[in-house]
């Protein structure tokens, strides 16, 4: 197994790079006031997706962010955790780096529970998307990064494993899944997805992959 492998589901923030495919994890330390909050919120929305997405487990509506202040906060910290990324900067006239005007495009509440999984997909035509580990245990199921050019000895991609108040911001094309749930606690997670969001004179444009519309 590599070093970097070695270091999955270590309880301290670290950044997985390749080539082509950064990975940003960020260990957030929101009170638990919050937490619970964020637990309520969830359970409150419900099962609106009921199983008919890749997550088959609990998932609420897609635009979560739109009625939920903690989910706004989560998304906030996922764009700054973005545009922290050297490869997500683009170039100002002078030459010097600026940061993407990124906005919540989705966010949504999921709760897996023994049994669950999470089918592998990406989140295209997105550029980044994000989870939030809400809650979890050190048993519960990771996510795996299919795509990733990190492989152990045998070819086995990259696994992070939750941890209560992980934040994992990647491209959303990577390819990635959550094996079967296998404990008997709840995973319970924020995930979202962000787009950049211009100006262009007067007038605002929201990119959407390779489109712009108004």
């Amino acid at each position: 197994m590599s070093a970097l492998s070695k270091l999955v589901g270590k309880p301290k923030p670290w950044d997985w790079f390749s080539a082509k495919y950064p990975v940003k994890v960020k260990q957030m330390n929101y009170p638990t006031g919050r937490t619970q909050q964020i637990k309520n919120d969830i359970l409150e929305a419900g099962d609106a997706l009921q199983g008919r997405t890749a997550a088959k487990c609990l998932m609420t509506k897609w635009n979560m962010h739109e009625d939920y202040n903690t989910f706004r906060v989560v998304g906030g910290a996922a764009i700054e955790v973005a545009n922290s990324c050297p490869v997500a900067k683009r170039t100002k006239p002078d030459g010097s780096p600026d940061d993407v005007p990124l906005y919540i495009k989705e966010s949504w509440g999921l709760v897996y529970g023994k049994g669950h999984i999470c089918e592998e997909h990406n989140h295209w035509p997105s550029l980044w998307s994000y989870t939030y580990c809400v809650e979890a245990c050190k048993e519960c199921a990771p996510l795996i990064f299919n795509d990733s050019d990190e492989r152990d000895d045998e070819g086995t991609p990259l696994h992070i494993f939750p941890e209560t108040g992980q934040l994992i911001v990647f491209p959303a094309w990577l390819n990635h899944s959550v094996p079967k749930q296998e404990c008997e606690h709840a995973r319970i997670m924020i995930a979202g997805n962000l787009n950049i969001r211009e100006t262009i004179g007067s007038k605002l444009f929201v990119t959407e992959g390779n489109f712009r519309v108004r």
